[in-house]
């Protein structure tokens, strides 16, 4: 374990030191600085609070629970650069970059074990499996590995229950939990996997496997889950109101990967992103990846054609599933493209290599067959791409990626051959993964000179998860999670989990709008500015340079309607793309239903900008308070009128107007509007997420479950004794 920790820290070393001197940092780009710094700092300021409920900095205002638990909040590698200022994140990222690897070495060491490989080659095994090339590639999505470290674990306690050893139920129930808290949409496809692996394994001749076996694993499995319902109800809810849960079956024929491709991933190493196109429309994801370094498939072929057994059978099955539409099933019906399982059928590909090294028989003849079979798919593979056929054309990074393939085939034919010794070629497996991690990082270049212009042009928020009367800003370029990075709320984001109804009021604003995951208008800037509030907007180039300017439509948060419009009515005007929507929206405020405290507006009337901005500005709240929990203010009002709020609208919402409780009405679309008397008033909206209070109790009854598992089994333990 210790040899195999030092090797993991000096191939870490050698492989990123030398690109740090390149590029003077360890910044990747793209999604890692647009969405993982920008959510560890937006957590690390939400987690400050003590009442992480509601993140202003997040499109529009959103839950934090629901959009965060993907990605930061139930990190423990999270945590600690929480801990930490925000001058040290780096250095933090540098040191939760190290642990997440030495996690991955370790507990795949003691997987290996537990499964009778040999110490020497569970060494090996361990490395090859933790500078896979998925976990290579996931460098580029930092919130990866923390369900592959789970995954691991959970394996591991289902060894223990399948062989009765102490403490199985205990160990099962603990490990289930760790899988859904670390990370819900993961969960998913390490629980199919999971259940596929005890599938096999129990019936194997190694297990002795009984209904009473398996009825002890469904109990702890579910006791797990249950108490992580304090979790798993928020994010239920936010999930159910999302776009992203929408975009695509789980099985889809139109999206059919190309089995060529996925193939060659598990014989060489991709991970340059956009050369796996040999169709239109085909994926380019990093996660489609199962290769280890110079092996690849070769061993673990010998394994599945000496032995018919359990593990030979999963390989194949994995395989499979893999390398057909089947492989959607995974990813929680959201892409079908998507193989963030991979880890699973790689790990299996390690465990049948080191059980070949174990047997230390002849594999001459099952390698060159290999061999033979892993380079004319490459070469095909090659042969596509040179010939030129529209698509993209990788230049000579790919070219390398080519090489050294056929450099790991050269390798494993001299091996078995006895021409090299072991110790070669575990001197070849570490020089592979090097120079794997190289051209990756290479081939990502950095976003760091962005960033570090942007933290010294735009002027830092307080720290603090609070909100002002001017606290929205717009920008004119697309900067992502700009806003989010500096602690200043925007009206521009890049997330995975928008509402559907802030969607819907994007779309239905602009005309001219996508919203997977990212929020941005294209059209009716100023309108839109206005609408919601914005107070300043910046001119941010590509290189991070700053210029602040007012906006003159500026409308204080929180001003009152005295017209409104007929959703019905409003929806029929989206056919007519002429119609300025967001205009229109200014004029009158967009209710599901007639007010009595409001004149309905004809919409036939000319409207100008200036005047409706004009007009909202007459009555607007003053000294408005935003915080974690909600937001405050104060207005008076010459007459009964419908006082709008440009936050996304939330059954999570209570609302008080001096200290009583009043509904809470859905207005222009998505956001939220309050109905408020003549004369001065006090209002306070709360908010605390959906699910979280009986998602708490029914995570203590999971909690009791737990206690009583743990106590039959302390009391057989006793027994046994």
């Amino acid at each position: 374990m210790r040899k195999l920790l030092f090797l993991v820290l000096f191939t870490l070393a050698l492989a990123l030191l030398p690109v740090m001197a390149l590029r003077g940092d360890l910044w990747l780009s793209s999604d890692f600085v647009h969405q993982e710094i920008s959510f560890i700092l937006e957590t690390k300021r939400m987690l400050a609070t003590g009442a992480p409920w509601w993140s202003w900095n997040t499109y529009l205002g959103s839950d934090f629970i629901g959009s965060y638990a993907f990605y930061t909040l139930t990190s423990p590698f999270v945590w600690i650069n929480c801990l930490l200022p925000e001058s040290l994140l780096e250095v933090g990222l540098a040191i939760t970059f190290a642990l997440k690897f030495l996690c991955l070495a370790s507990l795949s060491w003691f997987y290996l074990r537990k499964m009778d490989v040999s110490h020497e080659n569970s060494m090996l095994g361990a490395f090859l499996f933790t500078f896979s090339s998925f976990n290579i590639a996931s460098l580029y999505y930092y919130h990866f590995y923390e369900p592959i470290i789970v995954f691991l674990l959970l394996l591991i306690a289902i060894e223990r229950l399948l062989r009765r050893e102490q403490w199985g139920m205990t160990f099962v129930a603990f490990a289930a939990f760790a899988v859904t808290f670390v990370n819900f949409y993961f969960a998913i496809s390490t629980f199919i996997a999971s259940l596929i692996y005890v599938a096999f394994r129990a019936f194997s001749s190694e297990i002795d496997f009984s209904l009473k076996t398996a009825i002890k694993g469904v109990i702890a499995v579910s006791i797990g889950i249950v108490m992580c319902a304090f979790l798993l109800l928020p994010i239920l809810n936010q999930m159910l109101i999302t776009t992203r849960t929408e975009a695509q079956s789980a099985i889809d024929s139109t999206a059919m990967l190309n089995l060529l491709e996925r193939l060659r991933t598990v014989f060489m190493p991709k991970v340059v992103e956009g050369t796996t196109v040999f169709v239109s429309n085909g994926s380019d994801s990093f996660s489609n990846e199962a290769c280890i370094a110079v092996f690849g498939l070769s061993l673990a072929s010998v394994y599945v054609w000496r032995h018919h057994n359990w593990l030979s059978t999963l390989l194949i099955v994995f395989l499979v599933l893999y390398l057909s539409p089947l492989n959607g099933v995974f990813t929680l019906f959201t892409n079908p493209l998507y193989t963030r399982w991979a880890y699973a059928l790689t790990l299996i590909i390690v465990l049948c290599t080191v059980r070949v090294l174990d047997e230390r028989r002849d594999v001459k003849r099952g390698v060159a067959s290999y061999s033979i079979m892993a380079s004319v798919i490459v070469l095909i593979f090659v042969a596509k791409v040179v010939a030129g056929n529209g698509l993209y054309f990788p230049g000579i990074r790919f070219f390398v990626l080519i090489a050294l393939f056929f450099a790991g085939i050269v390798i494993i034919v001299l091996w078995s051959r006895k021409k090299i010794s072991s110790r070669w070629l575990k001197i070849s497996v570490v020089a592979c993964v090097i120079v794997q991690m190289w051209l990756f990082l290479l081939n990502l270049g950095t976003d760091s000179k962005w960033v570090n212009s942007l933290r010294n042009n735009i002027e830092q928020g307080s720290g603090e998860v609070t909100c002002r009367t001017d606290f929205r800003n717009g920008k004119s370029f697309l900067t992502y999670n700009a806003g989010l990075l500096r602690n200043h709320a925007s009206v521009q984001s890049y997330h995975s989990v928008i509402v559907k109804n802030v969607d819907i009021f994007m779309r239905t604003a602009t005309h001219d709008f996508w919203a997977k995951n990212k929020i941005r208008f294209n059209v009716h800037q100023d309108e839109m500015n206005a609408l919601l509030s914005v107070k300043d907007v910046y001119e941010i180039d590509s290189l991070g340079n700053v210029a602040r300017s007012d906006n003159k439509y500026y409308i204080p948060f929180g001003f009152a309607y005295d017209k409104y419009i007929l959703e019905s009515d409003f929806f029929k005007m989206r056919k007519d793309s002429t119609i300025n929507l967001p205009l229109m929206m200014l004029a009158g405020v967009v209710m599901c239903g007639s007010e009595d405290c409001l004149e309905k507006l004809d919409c036939s009337e000319s409207l100008d900008l200036d005047s409706l901005v004009a007009k909202r500005r007459e009555f607007t709240a003053t000294d408005f308070k935003g915080n974690s929990r909600g937001f405050t203010a104060k207005i008076d009002l010459p007459s009964t009128k419908m006082v709008f709020f440009s936050v996304p609208y939330s059954k999570g919402f209570t609302a008080k107007i001096d200290g009583k409780d009043v509904p809470i009405h859905k207005a222009n679309c998505c956001m939220m509007a309050l109905k408020i008397t003549q004369g001065k008033h006090s209002i306070s909206v709360q908010y605390f997420p959906p699910g979280l209070k009986i998602g708490a109790c029914i995570s203590v009854v999971g909690i009791l479950l737990l206690m009583l598992i743990v106590w039959s089994e302390w009391r057989k333990k006793r027994r046994n004794q």
